[in-house]
């Protein structure tokens, strides 16, 4: 018998708990042993719909009395269909009595409530507040109910007589109190449902985070929703004058205040991350499959509710609608504020090279690409502002200008992959994106990139493969500059005076303040100063080259490169070669070359100002040609096969007439060739010297 006393003892001490001591983690424990986790959902929808009708129209019938107002209660319909509503009365009407019949005080409360979550533990969480709610309205509804009888209602008259709600209207201040707490319950359980609705429809936790803090909330928040319905439930004689046990009911109801200001805010917050998810789920679908480039630049960055969008024109200094682009391929400019002038001074080179000649090139049409800057600003204060409009003086061409976050901005950050580092993505006029990120390719190439295609950066890249290869076969440490990705002047040539006067204006290049603010490195090569035996060895590999593509029936665009260098080979003042790494940005005449170098003094700011050294120096030599006088481009071939004497263009792209052939000698060998084997019926070598006089 003694044995038992221990186990009493604390049963009582159990029974005895004060739940407002409790911390959220023991509320926890104590009610999570009372769940199933594979509980099965019933219609909490209709149920809570008919439930929430209850407690408002008694609310509002409440609010009534308390303001003697006799304003009518307005009609809140049910739209749940009476043929498929089967509500759980049975346990409902358990539900009330055990409520009803719990005495007051917190600990009873708290042995009832736990009670109740036994009874509903194969409920869903939301399914228990909604059926103890529920079951509450049924006392509640009902009591209000017979306030609003009619006189002519004999039966509904002596029902109120059996409630005593004759006595209701003497307590307006406890039905006040009662019915703001009542309220308080409602809105807790319509965030519990909304949360558990939500969290049926298979958002990710990292794209909703808000719904997942709130759903692990849930367990606790239903105790205090069901224990503070409880505490209503036995304090209805309140209202009829019988108790002034306000203490209880004010204690659960700011215990509940609490709980539905952080419940709310987990549902304000929810409801904010799921429709910013919905409107990225709208506007990816637009991205990833777009038919115009306008829809697609309003997805990147325009709000819904901006019927007319407009973009700022860097030329005209004027706002001009989004239909600019229409038909148009964009090169996006996608950046930060911090440290973008050099980008900024690419993009002005090919904003001008988009307006040279030629207009079209590679069956693409210049005046048919636009650049657009998307700037990307987390907030927009005045140092922002300001730095932003410094900025886009310097640019003529089109500017997006927001004061909000951009509403693409996720589809920027993970579909068009912007790591806060600028990039150029370039879409067509449909809207599909042909490169991810044009940046490397346009800094490489310039407008020579055009029209930025993928494919266009890597047949530019293979473009003077032939050339490497020649070059490392007589100069193997050549590969050491190249991968060091500098620039690099190689030139050759007879003239030993133009040689050494070339070189000297290449060193003092190098040691200019200019080259050093730039980060510019310099290297040259004077091919074959050291080791002149490799020079014909280097032109015999070429000329092969040469011949063995023209026999070909597809012919390459190699070709021309190959013809370029042979004819600068005979130019009596050499030739030069500017790469960056392996890239070649510029091959030319001797004379041409030297003058732009020796000229450093007059173009060295537009070092800075231009892209980069060799856009500055391009566009020097480009002048400097254009002042030049033509001249004769011979072109010599040795080791020719007697049976090819078809048509050579110039090489020259503003000639390209057909070159005359100015002499052939043809030697023999009477058979003692070591080729002899390879030769047909018109064996022998020919010499073949072709020129025009471009």
């Amino acid at each position: 018998m003694s044995s038992n006393v221990p186990n009493l003892q604390q049963s009582k001490a159990s029974m005895m708990i004060n739940p407002l001591s409790l911390t959220d983690d023991q509320v926890l424990e104590k009610v999570y042993i009372t769940h199933v986790h594979n509980a099965e959902r019933y219609d909490v929808e209709s149920l809570f719909s008919v439930t929430s009708n209850i407690i408002k129209h008694s609310t509002a019938a409440a609010d009534n009395v308390v303001t003697k107002s006799g304003t009518p209660i307005g009609l809140i319909e049910d739209k749940v269909p009476l043929s498929s509503f089967n509500p759980p009365f049975r346990t409902m009407k358990e539900i009330a009595y055990k409520m009803m019949s719990t005495a007051h005080g917190e600990h009873n409360a708290h042995q009832t409530t736990i009670s109740i979550l036994e009874q509903l533990k194969s409920y869903t969480w939301d399914g228990k507040a909604v059926i103890v709610l529920a079951a509450f309205s049924l006392e509640y509804g009902n009591l209000w109910h017979l306030v609003q009888v009619q006189s002519g209602d004999q039966l509904g008259r002596s029902l109120a007589l059996m409630n005593r709600v004759q006595t209701i209207e003497g307590n307006r201040q406890a039905i006040s109190d009662y019915n703001i707490l009542v309220k308080t319950i409602l809105i807790a359980v319509d965030c519990i449902t909304e949360l558990e609705r939500l969290s049926t429809k298979g958002y990710d936790p990292k794209d909703v985070p808000a719904l997942s803090e709130g759903l692990l909330e849930i367990p606790v928040i239903v105790y205090w929703t069901i224990i503070t319905i409880i505490a209503c439930a036995n304090h209805l004689d309140f209202l009829m004058g019988d108790s002034d046990d306000r203490y209880e009911l004010s204690n659960f109801g700011n215990k509940l205040g609490s709980i539905v200001s952080k419940l709310k805010a987990h549902q304000t917050r929810s409801r904010k991350e799921i429709g910013e998810l919905e409107d990225y789920w709208n506007r990816k679908k637009v991205f990833q499959t777009p038919t115009e480039i306008v829809e697609v630049l309003k997805v990147l960055v325009f709000h819904d509710e901006i019927k007319e969008p407009q973009v700022y024109d860097g030329f005209t200094k004027r706002r001009v609608p989004l239909e600019v682009f229409r038909q148009k391929h964009v090169l996006l400019f996608i950046s930060g504020l911090d440290s973008i002038r050099d980008e900024i001074r690419l993009l002005k080179s090919i904003y001008e090279g988009l307006l040279e000649d030629p207009r079209e090139v590679k069956g693409y049409f210049k005046d048919e690409f636009k650049i657009l800057w998307i700037p990307i600003v987390s907030e927009w204060d005045m140092v922002h502002r300001a730095e932003f409009e410094n900025l886009k003086i310097d640019m003529p061409w089109y500017v997006i200008e927001y004061q909000y976050p951009l509403a693409g901005i996720r589809l920027i950050r993970e579909d068009l992959n912007y790591k806060n580092k600028p990039i150029i993505p370039v879409l067509n006029p449909q809207g599909r994106v042909v490169n991810s990120n044009a940046m490397h390719m346009i800094f490489v190439w310039g407008i020579d990139a055009f029209p930025f295609r993928p494919t266009d950066d890597e047949l530019l890249t293979q473009k003077w493969n032939w050339f490497w290869a020649e070059l490392r076969k007589v100069h193997p440490t050549i590969q050491n500059l190249i991968k060091a990705d500098q620039y690099i002047f190689i030139y050759g040539g007879t003239d030993n005076k133009w040689s050494q006067d070339f070189t000297l204006a290449v060193e003092k290049i190098k040691r200019h303040e200019i080259i050093k603010k730039a980060d510019a490195i310099i290297e040259s090569y004077h091919f074959g100063r050291d080791e002149p035996r490799n020079v014909p060895r280097f032109w015999v590999g070429i000329e092969s080259l040469f011949a063995n593509k023209l026999q070909k029936k597809n012919k390459d665009s190699t070709i021309e490169e190959i013809k370029s260098l042979l004819c600068l080979k005979q130019h009596p003042q050499g030739w030069v070669l500017l790469s960056k790494g392996s890239n070649v940005k510029l091959l030319g005449r001797g004379d041409v070359m030297y003058a732009t170098a020796s000229e450093f003094e007059l173009w060295k700011d537009r070092v800075l100002e231009r892209a980069g050294f060799d856009v500055a120096f391009i566009e020097h030599y480009n002048s400097k040609q254009r002042d030049s006088p033509p001249v004769c481009a011979h072109m010599q071939l040795a080791n020719y096969p007697a049976n090819v004497l078809e048509p050579i263009n110039c090489p020259d792209m503003k000639c390209g007439r057909s070159m005359e052939i100015e002499a052939i000698s043809y030697k023999c060998c009477h058979g003692h060739s070591h080729k002899a084997a390879e030769v047909v019926q018109e064996s022998g070598d020919v010499m073949i010297e072709k020129k025009f006089s471009s």
